[in-house]
């Protein structure tokens, strides 16, 4: 399978991807971003937010890196085996993968759990931005 061969992956790249992800979702669930349309969305007060344990803090924080550095990576296996190259092509290749299988995953189960529509398109920017930054950065590091 050449498309999943990790030989042509800039190591740095993928380490610099994965940290500018996360800089990118801190900033957008941050009040300087959308997280106070997203708590309104989901019904989540301060007071719940605030009586979060520290255990469920660090299962949701360790679920999200490892998921995020899964997913940067295989978007840089991706990238090399595809030949996609380039910061243009990286941002729209992360972008659509993104859109189509971040964004779609929110869109399937959030419309089973009967969530707000706010929620998933609130989620699915977030995920498709966060693919499309490390698109970018995985491009210009090859």
């Amino acid at each position: 399978m050449g498309w999943l061969d990790a030989g042509g992956v800039s190591w740095l790249g993928v380490l610099i991807a994965f940290v500018a992800t996360m800089v990118f979702g801190f900033w957008f669930y941050s009040g300087a971003g959308l997280y106070r349309l997203w708590q309104r969305a989901t019904g989540l007060t301060d007071d719940v937010v605030a009586v979060s344990t520290p255990v469920n803090r660090v299962v949701a924080f360790g679920g999200t890196l490892l998921a995020n550095a899964l997913g940067v990576l295989l978007l840089a296996v991706l990238m090399a085996g595809l030949g996609v190259s380039g910061w243009w092509q990286g941002l729209v290749f992360g972008l659509v993968l993104g859109l189509v299988f971040r964004a779609g995953a929110h869109a399937i189960h959030n419309g089973f759990a009967q969530r707000s529509p706010t929620v998933t398109v609130i989620d699915g920017l977030h995920d498709a931005g966060a693919l499309a930054v490390a698109g970018l950065v995985l491009g210009l590091t090859q």
